[in-house]
């Protein structure tokens, strides 16, 4: 009954504050970089369709979204370990956020974004680094920015880095930790917590206006991301 009530009042109140911050814009956008018309293949995004921090789709693009379930906007279910369905060398661009941190084996992965993307194609992959994360999917890896250009070693690096600095990383951390320590082991009063001290700790987030520039920055921040390109050669290797 209590957790009712709950979930009731939730529905009723305004949504928390997010605890990101993004603190730097994209150099370099991965859709500028891209011919008229692309084949766009999106790995893991369900709903999200290619719409992202450093922008949309453009138009006339063909995007297709994968996942290894179905659902909303989900074009083909596969494991992204094995798109034997994807031609070689006929993708202009592949996205990948937040999927390569539940792959047993990202290189395999990042081989596949390889074998079918064209000569010249953009790849964009973002990855945690510090984050709190549910345990479902299964998480087996997190990256930082040298792991994760060092995992995409097959590409040529155009951009890779972060946007999310210490203070926003700050920020989330501390909302999971007191939701942790103040819910007594209890699931609803973790949930009732977070909405709480979301509240309490968003404000935090704005520090990267000023620390996330600071060369130390570099030492705690929540993800990385790579944008990198298929060399123009390689489909003569």
């Amino acid at each position: 009954m209590l957790h009712g009530i709950l979930k009731a009042i939730s529905r009723a109140l305004p949504s928390p504050p997010s605890t990101n911050y993004l603190w730097r814009r994209f150099d370099v956008k991965p859709y500028d970089l891209l011919p008229a018309n692309p084949v766009i293949y999106d790995i893991g995004a369900k709903e999200a369709r290619g719409h992202y921090a450093f922008g949309s789709p453009p138009p006339r693009a063909r995007l297709v979204c994968i996942d290894i379930k179905s659902g909303p906007g989900v074009d083909i279910v596969a494991d992204a370990h094995d798109l034997h369905m994807i031609d070689d060398n006929s993708a202009d661009c592949v996205l990948c956020v937040g999927v390569l941190l539940h792959c047993r084996n990202p290189d395999k992965v990042i081989s596949e974004f390889h074998r079918i993307l064209k000569p010249g194609g953009i790849v964009y992959v973002h990855a945690p680094f510090i984050s709190p994360h549910p345990g479902f999917p299964p998480v087996f890896y997190f990256f930082s920015m040298e792991g994760l250009e060092a995992t995409c070693a097959r590409f040529e690096t155009i951009q890779c880095g972060f946007n999310r600095g210490p203070a926003s990383t700050m920020s989330y951390l501390l909302v999971t930790f007191c939701s942790i320590l103040f819910s007594f082991n209890s699931k609803t009063l973790f949930a009732v917590n977070e909405y709480v001290f979301a509240w309490l700790f968003f404000w935090i987030k704005y520090l990267d206006a000023f620390i996330a520039r600071y060369e130390h920055a570099r030492l705690f921040y929540s993800a990385s991301y790579f944008i990198g390109r298929k060399a123009l050669l390689a489909i003569r290797g």
